[in-house]
């Protein structure tokens, strides 16, 4: 497997790290930032090799990872459109970008993958919606997997119109949690409890909520009903919640952030 990342920030560093942590055979990373320190940080930690340019790190890559911010993506293809060649898979991890924007800019037909990955990928434990285009091959696409598969879970869609719908879910998904682990602590501490102790309580029982509901063979709907005891402090919260509509929002806010995800297309 031989990998260029095109940027070296956040995301590709937790790849890279992921990557030489996996049981996957890495034949060489080329890492292209115009970052002098960046450059510098990441082989140092690494067995990589870094160049200032993406027009010297993608040479001889067997896939070339895109891992720059939107904003900086056209200048980016700009620079490396017409060297990619039409055996060379192109991953993307840009958010809002679609696969048309990007062969748009290619000279050849390079085959392209487009993902989205979430922040917990930055400890292994993300999760990335996938989408190739068809003329990836199957090779391509496990090639793509196991780099993502690297950093946590990932799933594939056959449309490319429903990673906008992954990014307001998964992709934003983790903002939500912690808002509500932030509102639980709030609560908390306006009742009393001493600000660390209720932070502490928040944040442990969505750790341990969460690795329940990832372990267990029932569905989270059946885990709510075992803690919710009819007539108890359970079921008086949920029935607040519901009160106020809690689902309803919800839904409202995955809505929202799928429609923003259109626009910024």
């Amino acid at each position: 497997m031989r990998i260029a990342f095109i940027g070296g920030g956040n995301m590709a560093s937790a790849l890279i790290s992921s990557l030489f942590a996996s049981r996957h055979i890495v034949d060489r990373v080329q890492v292209a930032d115009p970052g002098e320190g960046v450059r510098e940080r990441l082989q140092k930690r690494w067995p990589v090799h870094c160049f200032e340019t993406a027009a010297e790190a993608i040479q001889g890559m067997d896939a070339v990872v895109l891992a720059v911010k939107p904003q900086v993506l056209p200048v980016v293809l700009d620079e490396i459109g017409s060297l990619i060649n039409s055996e060379q898979l192109v991953i993307s991890i840009v958010a809002g970008i679609h696969t048309n924007q990007i062969a748009d800019k290619l000279e050849s037909d390079s085959p392209i993958v487009r993902t989205m990955p979430n922040t917990p990928a930055l400890i292994g434990l993300g999760i990335t919606g996938m989408y190739a285009r068809v003329n990836c091959s199957l090779a391509q696409r496990e090639l793509a997997q196991n780099l993502m598969e690297s950093a946590g879970k990932v799933v594939w869609l056959d449309k490319e119109s429903l990673l906008d719908v992954v990014t307001a879910l998964s992709g934003s998904g983790p903002a939500y949690f912690f808002y509500l682990i932030e509102c639980l602590r709030n609560a908390g501490a306006q009742l009393g409890l001493p600000a660390e102790i209720a932070a502490k309580l928040a944040l442990h029982t969505a750790h341990g909520a969460c690795a329940m509901a990832v372990q267990s063979d029932n569905d989270v709907i059946e885990l709510r009903k075992q803690v919710t005891t009819p007539g108890g402090t359970t079921e008086a919260a949920m029935d607040m919640l519901d009160t106020g509509h809690f689902e309803h929002l919800i839904d409202l806010a995955i809505r929202a952030a799928t429609e923003r995800g259109h626009q910024l297309a």
